[in-house]
Protein backbone atom coordinates (compact mmCIF):
# COMPACT_ATOMS: atom_id res chain seq x y z
CA UNK A 1 0.00 0.00 0.00
CA UNK A 2 3.03 2.30 0.62
CA UNK A 3 4.64 1.76 -2.80
CA UNK A 4 1.35 2.92 -4.31
CA UNK A 5 1.01 5.86 -1.98
CA UNK A 6 4.22 7.01 -3.72
CA UNK A 7 3.56 6.20 -7.26
CA UNK A 8 0.61 7.83 -6.83
CA UNK A 9 2.47 10.85 -5.52
CA UNK A 10 4.81 10.68 -8.47
CA UNK A 11 2.57 10.42 -11.23
CA UNK A 12 0.74 13.55 -9.50
CA UNK A 13 4.09 15.62 -9.61
CA UNK A 14 4.56 14.48 -13.00
CA UNK A 15 1.46 15.53 -14.62
CA UNK A 16 1.79 19.07 -12.90
CA UNK A 17 5.18 19.45 -14.79
CA UNK A 18 3.57 19.11 -18.10
CA UNK A 19 0.35 20.86 -18.07
CA UNK A 20 -0.56 19.83 -22.05
CA UNK A 21 -1.19 16.48 -20.62
CA UNK A 22 -1.75 16.92 -17.26
CA UNK A 23 -5.46 16.19 -16.70
CA UNK A 24 -4.94 13.40 -19.12
CA UNK A 25 -2.19 11.63 -16.93
CA UNK A 26 -3.89 12.71 -13.74
CA UNK A 27 -7.05 10.50 -14.75
CA UNK A 28 -5.42 7.88 -16.36
CA UNK A 29 -2.75 7.45 -13.53
CA UNK A 30 -3.73 8.25 -10.36
CA UNK A 31 -7.32 8.18 -10.99
CA UNK A 32 -6.66 4.29 -11.59
CA UNK A 33 -4.79 3.40 -8.94
CA UNK A 34 -6.15 5.30 -6.38
CA UNK A 35 -9.82 4.06 -7.29
CA UNK A 36 -7.99 -0.23 -7.52
CA UNK A 37 -7.01 0.50 -4.02
CA UNK A 38 -10.72 1.31 -3.22
CA UNK A 39 -10.00 5.38 -2.03
CA UNK A 40 -12.67 7.87 -2.44
CA UNK A 41 -14.75 8.55 -5.63
CA UNK A 42 -12.84 9.93 -8.80
CA UNK A 43 -14.19 13.65 -7.77
CA UNK A 44 -13.02 13.90 -4.28
CA UNK A 45 -9.65 12.61 -5.59
CA UNK A 46 -9.08 15.30 -8.07
CA UNK A 47 -10.44 17.85 -6.11
CA UNK A 48 -7.64 16.98 -4.05
CA UNK A 49 -4.95 16.72 -6.22
CA UNK A 50 -5.27 18.22 -9.91
CA UNK A 51 -7.39 20.46 -8.35
CA UNK A 52 -5.32 22.10 -5.81
CA UNK A 53 -3.29 23.08 -8.73
CA UNK A 54 -4.98 23.77 -11.75
CA UNK A 55 -8.82 25.11 -12.25
CA UNK A 56 -11.72 22.65 -12.64
CA UNK A 57 -15.52 23.26 -12.31
CA UNK A 58 -15.70 22.20 -8.57
CA UNK A 59 -17.03 24.35 -5.80
CA UNK A 60 -13.17 26.26 -4.93
CA UNK A 61 -13.13 27.65 -8.31
CA UNK A 62 -16.44 28.36 -9.44
CA UNK A 63 -17.73 28.98 -6.18
CA UNK A 64 -21.12 31.01 -7.56
CA UNK A 65 -20.01 33.61 -4.54
CA UNK A 66 -23.67 35.71 -5.03
CA UNK A 67 -22.48 37.84 -1.95
CA UNK A 68 -19.56 39.11 -3.34
CA UNK A 69 -21.73 40.39 -6.45
CA UNK A 70 -23.83 41.99 -4.27
CA UNK A 71 -21.06 44.04 -2.18
CA UNK A 72 -19.43 44.69 -5.60
CA UNK A 73 -22.89 46.31 -7.09
CA UNK A 74 -23.94 48.64 -4.08
CA UNK A 75 -20.29 49.69 -3.74
CA UNK A 76 -18.72 50.26 -7.17
CA UNK A 77 -21.86 50.80 -9.17
CA UNK A 78 -23.87 54.23 -9.42
CA UNK A 79 -27.26 55.22 -10.46
CA UNK A 80 -28.28 52.03 -11.86
CA UNK A 81 -31.60 50.19 -9.49
CA UNK A 82 -32.15 47.92 -11.39
CA UNK A 83 -29.05 46.15 -11.81
CA UNK A 84 -29.08 45.31 -8.06
CA UNK A 85 -31.65 42.69 -9.46
CA UNK A 86 -29.34 40.88 -11.14
CA UNK A 87 -28.01 39.34 -7.60
CA UNK A 88 -31.75 38.39 -7.33
CA UNK A 89 -31.35 36.56 -10.89
CA UNK A 90 -28.25 35.09 -9.95
CA UNK A 91 -29.56 33.51 -6.77
CA UNK A 92 -32.32 31.75 -8.22
CA UNK A 93 -29.54 30.49 -11.27
CA UNK A 94 -27.28 29.01 -8.62
CA UNK A 95 -30.27 27.39 -5.85
CA UNK A 96 -31.40 25.57 -9.32
CA UNK A 97 -28.00 24.15 -10.14
CA UNK A 98 -27.02 22.91 -6.80
CA UNK A 99 -30.58 21.61 -6.38
CA UNK A 100 -31.38 18.33 -8.03
CA UNK A 101 -35.08 18.85 -7.55
CA UNK A 102 -35.02 22.92 -8.82
CA UNK A 103 -32.96 22.02 -12.02
CA UNK A 104 -32.54 24.59 -14.62
CA UNK A 105 -34.81 23.63 -17.74
CA UNK A 106 -32.44 26.17 -19.96
CA UNK A 107 -29.95 28.29 -19.92
CA UNK A 108 -30.01 31.79 -18.33
CA UNK A 109 -29.39 34.76 -20.58
CA UNK A 110 -29.35 37.68 -19.40
CA UNK A 111 -29.02 40.78 -21.64
CA UNK A 112 -27.57 44.13 -20.52
CA UNK A 113 -28.54 47.74 -22.53
CA UNK A 114 -27.57 50.94 -22.32
CA UNK A 115 -25.66 53.83 -23.29
CA UNK A 116 -21.79 53.92 -23.13
CA UNK A 117 -20.07 53.99 -19.87
CA UNK A 118 -22.88 53.47 -17.72
CA UNK A 119 -21.80 49.97 -16.07
CA UNK A 120 -22.98 47.16 -18.54
CA UNK A 121 -19.35 45.83 -18.93
CA UNK A 122 -18.61 47.02 -15.62
CA UNK A 123 -21.59 44.85 -14.11
CA UNK A 124 -20.55 41.78 -16.58
CA UNK A 125 -17.26 42.00 -14.96
CA UNK A 126 -18.48 41.45 -11.54
CA UNK A 127 -20.59 38.88 -11.97
CA UNK A 128 -17.66 36.88 -13.66
CA UNK A 129 -15.22 37.58 -10.53
CA UNK A 130 -17.95 36.32 -8.54
CA UNK A 131 -19.08 33.16 -10.02
CA UNK A 132 -15.43 32.08 -10.92
CA UNK A 133 -12.35 32.68 -8.82
CA UNK A 134 -9.96 33.80 -11.58
CA UNK A 135 -12.86 36.11 -12.95
CA UNK A 136 -12.59 37.12 -16.82
CA UNK A 137 -9.15 35.01 -16.82
CA UNK A 138 -11.54 31.91 -16.01
CA UNK A 139 -11.05 28.83 -19.03
CA UNK A 140 -14.91 28.68 -18.35
CA UNK A 141 -15.37 32.35 -19.44
CA UNK A 142 -16.04 33.22 -22.67
CA UNK A 143 -15.82 36.75 -23.84
CA UNK A 144 -16.27 37.54 -27.50
CA UNK A 145 -16.09 41.30 -28.99
CA UNK A 146 -18.60 42.21 -31.70
CA UNK A 147 -17.17 43.14 -34.90
CA UNK A 148 -13.86 41.89 -33.90
CA UNK A 149 -14.91 37.98 -33.31
CA UNK A 150 -18.15 38.24 -36.00
CA UNK A 151 -17.81 40.64 -38.39
CA UNK A 152 -19.36 39.27 -41.68
CA UNK A 153 -16.70 37.86 -44.08
CA UNK A 154 -16.09 34.24 -43.29
CA UNK A 155 -18.91 33.62 -41.63
CA UNK A 156 -19.96 30.12 -41.67
CA UNK A 157 -16.59 29.11 -40.60
CA UNK A 158 -16.80 31.57 -37.60
CA UNK A 159 -20.47 30.22 -36.89
CA UNK A 160 -18.36 26.41 -36.94
CA UNK A 161 -15.93 27.56 -34.64
CA UNK A 162 -18.47 29.08 -32.18
CA UNK A 163 -19.95 26.10 -31.31
CA UNK A 164 -17.13 23.87 -31.05
CA UNK A 165 -15.68 26.24 -28.74
CA UNK A 166 -18.77 26.41 -26.87
CA UNK A 167 -19.35 22.83 -26.74
CA UNK A 168 -15.89 22.15 -25.49
CA UNK A 169 -16.17 24.91 -23.13
CA UNK A 170 -19.52 23.45 -21.74
CA UNK A 171 -18.90 19.85 -21.69
CA UNK A 172 -15.97 20.56 -19.37
CA UNK A 173 -17.97 23.07 -17.26
CA UNK A 174 -21.35 23.30 -17.00
CA UNK A 175 -21.29 26.24 -15.31
CA UNK A 176 -19.71 28.16 -18.10
CA UNK A 177 -20.30 31.85 -18.38
CA UNK A 178 -20.04 33.04 -22.06
CA UNK A 179 -20.56 36.89 -22.84
CA UNK A 180 -21.25 38.52 -26.13
CA UNK A 181 -19.91 41.59 -26.01
CA UNK A 182 -20.31 44.83 -28.37
CA UNK A 183 -23.61 42.74 -29.94
CA UNK A 184 -24.29 46.15 -31.88
CA UNK A 185 -21.67 45.95 -33.84
CA UNK A 186 -22.00 42.08 -34.70
CA UNK A 187 -23.03 40.58 -37.90
CA UNK A 188 -26.23 39.63 -38.06
CA UNK A 189 -27.29 36.01 -37.57
CA UNK A 190 -24.99 34.81 -35.43
CA UNK A 191 -26.69 34.66 -32.34
CA UNK A 192 -28.89 32.07 -34.57
CA UNK A 193 -26.08 29.75 -34.32
CA UNK A 194 -26.38 29.68 -30.73
CA UNK A 195 -30.18 29.37 -30.20
CA UNK A 196 -30.40 25.63 -29.73
CA UNK A 197 -28.11 26.68 -26.56
CA UNK A 198 -30.50 29.19 -24.88
CA UNK A 199 -33.87 27.23 -25.57
CA UNK A 200 -34.88 24.26 -23.45
CA UNK A 201 -33.29 20.99 -24.51
CA UNK A 202 -31.67 18.67 -22.12
CA UNK A 203 -28.51 18.67 -24.34
CA UNK A 204 -27.05 19.96 -27.60
CA UNK A 205 -24.82 17.95 -29.82
CA UNK A 206 -24.62 16.00 -26.34
CA UNK A 207 -23.32 19.21 -24.47
CA UNK A 208 -25.79 20.12 -21.35
CA UNK A 209 -26.40 24.39 -21.14
CA UNK A 210 -29.44 24.55 -18.91
CA UNK A 211 -26.83 25.49 -16.25
CA UNK A 212 -24.58 27.88 -18.17
CA UNK A 213 -25.07 31.74 -18.04
CA UNK A 214 -25.17 33.54 -21.38
CA UNK A 215 -24.65 37.53 -21.18
CA UNK A 216 -25.07 39.91 -24.53
CA UNK A 217 -23.98 43.39 -24.17
CA UNK A 218 -24.97 46.15 -26.44
CA UNK A 219 -25.81 50.26 -26.90
CA UNK A 220 -28.88 49.06 -28.33
CA UNK A 221 -31.84 50.89 -26.68
CA UNK A 222 -29.76 53.40 -24.57
CA UNK A 223 -31.60 56.18 -26.54
CA UNK A 224 -34.83 54.59 -25.75
CA UNK A 225 -34.65 53.90 -22.50
CA UNK A 226 -33.35 57.51 -22.13
CA UNK A 227 -36.35 58.48 -23.61
CA UNK A 228 -38.36 56.72 -21.29
CA UNK A 229 -36.48 57.66 -17.90
CA UNK A 230 -37.73 60.98 -19.09
CA UNK A 231 -41.13 60.09 -19.34
CA UNK A 232 -41.35 58.50 -16.06
CA UNK A 233 -39.75 61.42 -14.94
CA UNK A 234 -42.09 63.85 -16.08
CA UNK A 235 -45.02 61.22 -14.78
CA UNK A 236 -43.60 62.53 -11.19
CA UNK A 237 -41.16 58.38 -10.82
CA UNK A 238 -37.87 58.85 -9.04
CA UNK A 239 -35.28 57.14 -10.53
CA UNK A 240 -35.37 54.30 -7.45
CA UNK A 241 -38.88 53.69 -8.37
CA UNK A 242 -38.72 52.28 -11.73
CA UNK A 243 -39.03 48.31 -12.97
CA UNK A 244 -38.22 46.23 -15.61
CA UNK A 245 -41.67 46.21 -17.52
CA UNK A 246 -41.29 50.05 -17.87
CA UNK A 247 -38.08 49.25 -20.02
CA UNK A 248 -38.11 45.19 -21.61
CA UNK A 249 -40.66 46.07 -24.31
CA UNK A 250 -38.92 49.01 -25.48
CA UNK A 251 -35.53 47.32 -25.58
CA UNK A 252 -36.84 43.91 -27.48
CA UNK A 253 -38.61 45.77 -29.50
CA UNK A 254 -35.93 48.30 -30.66
CA UNK A 255 -33.21 45.22 -30.43
CA UNK A 256 -35.14 43.49 -32.81
CA UNK A 257 -33.99 45.52 -35.88
CA UNK A 258 -30.76 46.50 -35.15
CA UNK A 259 -27.10 45.24 -35.07
CA UNK A 260 -26.30 41.58 -34.36
CA UNK A 261 -30.01 41.72 -32.81
CA UNK A 262 -31.36 41.86 -35.80
CA UNK A 263 -34.63 39.22 -36.59
CA UNK A 264 -32.45 37.01 -34.20
CA UNK A 265 -34.76 33.87 -33.02
CA UNK A 266 -33.11 34.61 -29.57
CA UNK A 267 -36.01 37.81 -29.46
CA UNK A 268 -38.32 36.09 -31.45
CA UNK A 269 -38.77 32.54 -28.98
CA UNK A 270 -38.32 34.66 -26.09
CA UNK A 271 -35.50 33.08 -25.15
CA UNK A 272 -33.57 36.39 -23.35
CA UNK A 273 -34.90 35.56 -19.88
CA UNK A 274 -33.95 39.32 -18.45
CA UNK A 275 -33.52 42.91 -20.58
CA UNK A 276 -31.70 44.70 -17.70
CA UNK A 277 -31.83 48.60 -18.84
CA UNK A 278 -28.52 50.64 -17.72
CA UNK A 279 -29.58 54.01 -17.03
CA UNK A 280 -28.62 57.37 -18.44
CA UNK A 281 -26.19 58.70 -15.38
CA UNK A 282 -27.18 62.47 -14.02
CA UNK A 283 -24.16 64.90 -12.60
CA UNK A 284 -24.29 63.00 -9.03
CA UNK A 285 -23.39 59.65 -10.31
CA UNK A 286 -20.81 60.66 -12.49
CA UNK A 287 -19.37 62.52 -9.33
CA UNK A 288 -19.35 59.15 -7.90
CA UNK A 289 -17.51 57.65 -10.14
CA UNK A 290 -15.09 60.03 -10.36
CA UNK A 291 -14.26 60.08 -6.84
CA UNK A 292 -14.19 55.85 -7.16
CA UNK A 293 -11.87 56.51 -10.08
CA UNK A 294 -9.66 58.78 -7.94
CA UNK A 295 -9.61 56.42 -5.16
CA UNK A 296 -9.21 52.98 -7.27
CA UNK A 297 -5.51 55.66 -7.71
CA UNK A 298 -4.71 55.85 -4.38
CA UNK A 299 -6.44 59.82 -4.10
CA UNK A 300 -8.80 59.35 -1.17
CA UNK A 301 -9.33 63.27 -1.21
CA UNK A 302 -9.11 65.14 -4.39
CA UNK A 303 -9.38 68.94 -4.27
CA UNK A 304 -11.72 71.14 -5.47
CA UNK A 305 -9.77 71.94 -8.67
CA UNK A 306 -8.80 68.27 -9.54
CA UNK A 307 -12.66 66.95 -9.29
CA UNK A 308 -13.70 70.04 -11.64
CA UNK A 309 -11.17 69.34 -14.30
CA UNK A 310 -12.40 65.83 -14.26
CA UNK A 311 -15.97 66.81 -14.78
CA UNK A 312 -15.20 69.22 -17.38
CA UNK A 313 -14.72 66.22 -20.15
CA UNK A 314 -18.34 65.45 -19.30
CA UNK A 315 -21.30 66.68 -21.83
CA UNK A 316 -24.63 66.42 -21.06
CA UNK A 317 -28.17 65.73 -23.53
CA UNK A 318 -30.56 64.44 -24.63
CA UNK A 319 -30.17 67.97 -25.59
CA UNK A 320 -28.58 71.33 -25.14
CA UNK A 321 -32.74 72.23 -23.52
CA UNK A 322 -32.27 69.02 -21.47
CA UNK A 323 -28.90 68.42 -20.01
CA UNK A 324 -30.27 66.24 -17.85
CA UNK A 325 -28.30 62.78 -18.93
CA UNK A 326 -24.07 62.55 -19.18
CA UNK A 327 -23.67 61.77 -23.00
CA UNK A 328 -20.67 59.26 -22.47
CA UNK A 329 -21.25 58.21 -18.79
CA UNK A 330 -18.01 57.53 -16.71
CA UNK A 331 -16.39 56.02 -19.88
CA UNK A 332 -13.72 59.31 -20.45
CA UNK A 333 -12.46 59.05 -16.19
CA UNK A 334 -10.40 55.98 -17.05
CA UNK A 335 -7.85 57.64 -18.93
CA UNK A 336 -8.38 61.14 -17.90
CA UNK A 337 -8.30 60.62 -14.02
CA UNK A 338 -5.01 59.42 -14.07
CA UNK A 339 -3.72 62.04 -16.16
CA UNK A 340 -4.92 64.59 -13.67
CA UNK A 341 -3.48 63.32 -10.67
CA UNK A 342 -0.30 63.87 -12.55
CA UNK A 343 -0.80 67.03 -13.57
CA UNK A 344 -1.65 68.17 -9.99
CA UNK A 345 1.15 66.08 -8.13
CA UNK A 346 3.35 68.23 -6.16
CA UNK A 347 6.69 69.01 -8.29
CA UNK A 348 8.74 67.32 -5.31
CA UNK A 349 7.02 64.00 -6.16
CA UNK A 350 7.74 64.50 -10.15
Amino acid sequence: MLLRYYFIIFALITCLCQPAVSEIITMSLVGSALLSAGWYKWTTVKDNTYCRFAECCNDQHVPYNINKLKVSISQKMFGQPLVNELVNILYAHKEAVLDENRKNRKALVISLHGWPGVGKNYAAAMIAEALFDRGLQSKYVKLYMGKKDFDCSNLQQKKEELVATLNNIVKKCPRSLIIFDEIHDMCPSVLDTIKPMLDHYHAVDGVDYRDSIFIFISNIGGQEIATKLLELYEQGAKRNEVEFHDFEPIIRRTAYFQGGFEKAAAIANHLIDHYVPFLPLEQQHVEMCALAEFRAHGIYHPTKEMMTEALSVITYGPSEDQPIFANNGCKRFTRHIPYIIHKYKPKDEL
